[in-house]
């Protein structure tokens, strides 16, 4: 209850900075709609030619869409903001500010800074989600859904694990904009199912970063295209990250000399 307090004041903190520029949730709204008429438009202009793209339907990708919206705005939002923030003060020196106070510093480190106006693009990507499955007129039955959430789980907290070992990496480096670049480059290919692409891309949007257990596998789930073993391997991999990731941030704050220094 404590760090869902924590939470709740952080997510204030960050209504309260956003408004006294209002403007901006305006202009990112407009620009969120211009991103999903442009991946409307190039599914649209592919499916004119074709009535599948790998065995995917219009609708059925909707749903990979509105996954990857979803993500983005989780990550763009909360976890993207708050790990920039915690390098920024890796590097000035000012982390101590951060160390000294009493409670989890891995989770001040990668919630504390907030981007409200992504909020914009989880709900677009809930939307698209649901208007897919209402179009497919499927029936949700209650393997799929514990399917669908266990791997949205597991591909949430791959990400996050792969987020902190990269703000984690501030302690030895100055150079890290470039590879914060390098993953939205690579998270835009989530828009579409990782199969559709060559094998050695297929396999770093899987297990370098961990795009298609963010988007493409919680898809699948969802349309019944996954079974048990598929589920729990990947949880299997998400604890194990997760804990790689928990204890590689304790070295690095062991490492961190602060600004006395």
């Amino acid at each position: 209850m404590r760090y869902l307090r924590l939470f709740r004041l952080f997510v204030r903190l960050g209504v309260m900075g956003e408004m006294a520029y209002r403007a901006n949730f305006f202009i990112h709204a407009f620009e969120c709609l211009i991103s999903l008429a442009t991946g409307l438009s190039v599914l649209w202009i592919i499916f004119s030619r074709t009535p599948t793209i790998h065995g995917w339907t219009w609708d059925e990708l909707l749903a990979v869409l509105g996954l990857y919206f979803l993500g983005f705005g989780l990550i763009a939002g909360v976890v993207g903001p708050s790990i920039k923030q915690f390098m920024t003060d890796v590097w000035d020196g000012t982390l101590d500010f951060l160390l000294i106070k009493p409670a989890n510093h891995l989770f001040l480190a990668t919630v504390r800074k907030i981007l409200i106006w992504h909020i914009v693009e989880i709900a677009l990507g809930a939307t698209l989600v649901t208007v897919s499955l209402y179009r497919l007129g499927e029936r949700i039955g209650l393997e799929q859904a514990s399917m669908f959430v266990i791997l949205l789980v597991a591909g949430g907290v791959l990400l996050y694990a792969f987020w902190i070992c990269l703000g984690t990496l501030a302690f030895w480096t100055t150079r890290l904009e470039n590879v914060l670049l390098v993953f939205y480059n690579m998270y835009e290919a989530g828009r579409w199912p990782v199969g559709v692409y060559p094998s050695w891309l297929r396999y770093s949007l899987t297990f370098i970063v961990p795009v298609a257990f963010a988007v493409t596998m919680p898809a699948e789930a969802i349309l019944g295209r996954l079974t048990w073993p598929v589920v729990l391997g990947s949880v299997a991999l998400a604890i194990p990250n997760l804990l790689f990731a928990r204890w590689f941030f304790g070295v690095g704050i062991r490492h961190y000399s602060g600004a006395s220094a």
